[in-house]
């Protein structure tokens, strides 16, 4: 299970911090995920399109990393 620590009985806090730790560790996508079966094929292509989209994610990050220390050198 999850815990969190509830600080000076601020239950809404604990309450955040419980959700932005499943959200983290994404747990409500994983239980919708699991909750119907789903085909070889179509879980082949689904996990092919999440690495495919996590890369292109990294590889923009890399890019805006890349322009702006050009743009601090004065180019």
């Amino acid at each position: 299970g999850r815990r969190v620590t509830v600080p000076r009985g601020d239950l809404g806090l604990a309450f955040n911090r419980l959700n932005q730790r499943l959200r983290r560790n994404r747990v409500w996508y994983e239980l919708r995920r699991t909750a119907r079966h789903e085909k070889k094929g179509y879980k082949r292509r689904r996990l092919e399109s999440e690495r495919w989209r996590k890369q292109f994610a990294h590889e923009v990050r890399k890019k805006v990393k890349l322009v702006d220390t050009i743009r601090r050198r004065g180019a």
